[in-house]
């Protein structure tokens, strides 16, 4: 057995070399797969002694490049969240990458994190077939299939040292979205079972994100389907979904695609009643299907109807210590309250207004409140306002019709108001939201209808929340932000506190614990926790959690971080007798300080601030 591997090295080595043979690879013992992509590397003129390593994107190019992935990388999050824990304790890393390879999001073991970025395996860099050769990734994409590459059979000898899983990530209308990867040390593969789990890991984590995604996107059609061969696997991520319009398919995920034996071109063609016999009543029936009348089960609903109130547990009682969710979130006493009241008011069908300084968490809140709500199995639709050019913001909101204007997409485009029927609408930064959007805005919250460009008017339900760090009072009263709009949004106000006014020890032991210090022996020496609690933390707890986050990664075990590891600009608060800035007073300095961190770059201090970089530019104009 120990010779098992150096016998596989030698067979790789022995098909390589016949590449430049005539019949190439033809009876080579190598998986088919492999083979046909050693080929296309070859015929492509790719040396397998090529340096694996190359210059991954700038991060503003990598900001924007996210930006326009948000919704694989925000649907993925739970998929990607969950890997990350099991690739940190086996020694590897997970990743997401975008339809041609480029690396959205890598997570992991920090010592294979560290490796693996000497052959530019991290976010930034491109791993398709034409990048790196034969991959996982790239192969992934090539053959649109799950691909496992171990060792020496990735093409370039820099690679060898990795074993990756691939498995390709399909959107609603069919199209190639992206992969998730899980990347190890071929070395620390103790058996074939581990490579079989690996697989068993991408394709599971891939099948429930595109059950997902379809939902998601069903929500806006005229019919829900579910097909499964089974009556028990209806209702999980393992079913058939898809959404029916005028008894055309709209949307479908792989696995109702397998089931009905339709490829991807069929979607928005192919009548659902000309591959399924049976009609399409609604309720749940046996239907069979056209070309063999083998039998499914299937359950028709309408979208957004009848959806079961969610049970939740009653509001804890003891809220202290505080608590750390894996998004970085701390529910305590100053949180959890305010949480449970938006909980209440979502339930009741009121509107909630999120008020808050930059970095106090205010989409983490919103989330976390519609996942306790009644519409928790609805969807959450989030929109911000301040990152979407003006000009598109319209479209993208309210949607438009198919021809409504030069370039507009072929099928139109449903709009981000109408994928939220049934669900939340959460609108972050609305204080940023355009004078003549505000109208239309408001004209939906009076009538219950959007009317996308181009079109007619169309009934919606869904639940409205907002959040701005502006004060929309004095935007009012400056002419800025309309009065009746105004009104309708503030049923609930729910104000984050800025991290200045909470118990900040609980806080600082909160995310040591949750980012592993503990584990690790990592401790804060009591200078430096004193000079944590005197900064002011204008960045509240997103620059605290960054800090700790950082202090935690880069420290040796045992390490005990005096106040000489903390970053030279974390200055002390103001003393008690120094008047308190205003809001914008303490925005403006936060600003200020970012952009000369950053030697100017609006980039690099947009990102630093979680703001984008609109926002900042707004800012920095003269009053």
């Amino acid at each position: 057995m120990a010779n098992a591997p150096q016998s596989l090295a030698t067979v790789l080595a022995m098909a390589r070399e016949r590449l430049g043979e005539a019949g190439g690879l033809e009876g080579a013992p190598i998986p088919p797969i492999i083979a046909r992509s050693w080929r296309r590397c070859a015929d492509q003129g790719l040396r397998a002694d090529r340096p694996a390593r190359q210059d991954p994107l700038s991060r503003a190019d990598l900001a924007a490049l996210r930006d326009r992935h948000h919704t694989l990388m925000h649907l993925a999050t739970p998929e990607l969240d969950t890997l990350h824990q099991a690739m940190r304790d086996l020694g590897g890393m997970v990743l997401l990458t975008n339809d041609r390879g480029l690396i959205l999001d890598a997570r992991g073991d920090a010592g294979f994190v560290r490796r693996a970025r000497r052959v530019s395996l991290q976010p930034g860099a491109g791993w398709g077939e034409d990048d790196e050769g034969t991959n996982a990734v790239g192969t992934a994409l090539a053959e649109r299939a799950l691909v496992q590459v171990r060792g020496a059979e990735h093409y370039l000898t820099d690679n060898a040292f990795l074993i990756c899983t691939a498995m390709p990530v399909m959107d609603p209308h069919g199209a190639l979205a992206g992969v998730i990867d899980l990347s190890g040390d071929t070395r620390a593969a103790r058996s074939d079972a581990q490579g079989a789990s690996a697989r068993s890991l991408a394709s599971l984590a891939v099948a429930h994100l595109e059950h997902r995604w379809t939902a998601q996107e069903a929500e806006g059609h005229e019919l829900v389907v579910r097909l499964h061969a089974h009556p028990g696997w209806l209702g999980t991520p393992q079913e058939g979904l898809l959404a029916v319009d005028d008894g055309v398919v709209r949307a479908a995920n792989p696995a109702a695609l397998a089931l009905l034996g339709l490829d991807a071109a069929a979607i928005g063609r192919v009548r659902l009643e000309s591959v399924l016999d049976g009609g399409l009543a609604r309720g749940d029936r046996i239907l069979r299907t056209a070309d063999g009348g083998r039998p499914l089960h299937a359950r028709i609903t309408t979208p957004g109807k009848s959806r079961p109130a969610i049970r939740r547990p009653a509001p804890a009682k003891d809220l202290s210590p505080p608590s750390a969710t894996r998004d970085g979130m701390l529910w305590d006493a100053s949180t959890r309250p305010l949480l449970d009241r938006a909980i209440l008011a979502l339930d009741a069908g009121i509107p909630v207004l999120l008020q808050g300084e930059t970095g106090t968490g205010k989409e983490v809140f919103v989330r976390a409140a519609h996942a306790a709500c009644a519409r928790a199995q609805a969807p959450l639709v989030a929109v911000n306002c301040a990152a979407i050019p003006e000009g598109l913001l319209e479209s993208e909101l309210f949607g438009y019709e198919d021809g409504a204007f030069t370039g507009a997409r072929r099928g139109g485009h449903r709009g981000q108001i109408r994928q939220a029927d049934g669900g939340i609408l959460f609108l972050d930064e609305i204080g940023d939201m355009p004078p003549a959007l505000q109208a239309r805005l408001l004209r939906v919250l009076q009538d219950g209808e959007v009317t996308p460009v181009g079109g007619r008017p169309v009934k919606v339900d869904f639940l409205l929340v907002t959040a701005t760090h502006r004060d929309l009072a004095a935007c009012v009263a400056q002419g800025t932000f309309r009065a009746d709009l105004y009104y309708r949004l503030k049923h609930l106000v729910v104000t984050l506190p800025p991290l200045r006014q909470r118990p900040l020890d609980g806080i600082i032991d909160a995310l040591m614990a949750s980012f592993g210090a503990a584990d690790r022996g990592i401790r804060l020496a009591p200078a430096a926790r004193d000079r944590l609690r005197r900064h002011d933390w204008p960045g509240n707890l997103r620059e605290l959690a960054n800090l700790l986050r950082t202090l935690v990664a880069l420290s040796p075990p045992g390490t005990l971080v005096t106040p000489a590891d903390l970053p030279p600009d974390l200055a002390p608060a103001a003393p008690v007798d120094t008047p308190a800035p205003n809001l914008k007073t303490r925005e403006d300095d936060a600003i200020r300080q970012a952009l000369a961190r950053h030697q100017g770059n609006i980039s690099a201090a947009a990102r630093e601030l979680g703001v984008h970089r609109s926002t900042l530019h707004r800012r920095m104009r003269p009053d």
